[in-house]
């Protein structure tokens, strides 16, 4: 009875904490792909649990944050991937602006703080079909300055695009994953699949950083360097 507990706490130590934050534009131009978003959306849900029942010492989190002028809505705050549920069309109707550093800036302060004196690995993807058009609190240079700190502790950003200029956008807030998509359904598709791909072989590098380093700062650097690459076909 005695070795119980213990071996319960050894369990719990061997689990990598994976932090998935999505931040989808819900803008009125991204009307035009509603049904592909949602079912994106969706897959990338389902291939978060798989990964979660493949491997029980993954304890995955979710937070899905949409966002447009009118509101910035969490439908998922670092909830565990058990208790997550696929979104509906009542959960996505585009609308109005893009107040897109606002969403980034809000969502990231948001997990870095509940997240900050723990070893986890975070992955930050942004889904949007615009330039940046009604953010109040924050600029560019704040994101820019937010995703710079925190991409040294080891933090993966990435910038999913259509329709304007997905580079500059990316690099103006210091973000070096990105990827254009046509915004059509096939092309919709098709971005959904590479990302959940990407993904997946991030959750493998992130996984072994942090459970073959003791040495807390040798991880980070780990999950730094397993953080580039994040949409090459064959990563090293």
């Amino acid at each position: 009875m005695d070795t119980k507990p213990e071996q319960t706490q050894i369990n719990s130590e061997k689990r990598t904490t994976i932090y998935n934050v999505i931040i989808l534009d819900k803008s009125g131009s991204m009307s035009s792909i509603t049904k592909q978003a949602i079912d994106g959306v969706n897959e990338t849900l389902a291939a978060i649990r798989s990964s979660q029942l493949k491997d029980p010492e993954l304890d995955n989190r979710v937070t899905l944050v949409s966002f447009c002028g009118c509101e910035m809505k969490r439908l998922y705050d670092m909830t565990p991937i058990a208790d997550v549920r696929d979104i509906t069309k009542d959960d996505y109707i585009p609308c109005c602006l893009t107040p897109l550093y606002d969403a980034i800036g809000q969502t990231i302060t948001r997990v870095h703080k509940a997240t900050q004196d723990q070893l986890v690995a975070v992955a930050v993807t942004i889904i949007t079909d615009g330039y940046e058009n009604d953010s109040k609190e924050f600029s560019a240079m704040d994101i820019k300055r937010l995703i710079d700190q925190y991409k040294e502790e080891g933090w993966m950003f990435a910038y999913i695009g259509a329709d304007h200029d997905v580079i500059r956008v990316s690099k103006q807030i210091s973000i070096d994953n990105f990827m254009s998509f046509e915004k059509t359904p096939q092309g919709t598709q098709d971005m959904f699949h590479r990302e959940q791909r990407s993904k997946a072989k991030w959750m493998s590098r992130m996984k072994k950083a942090m459970s073959e380093n003791e040495d807390e700062e040798i991880a980070r650097e780990k999950m730094r360097s397993g953080s580039m690459g994040y949409y090459d076909e064959d990563p090293t």
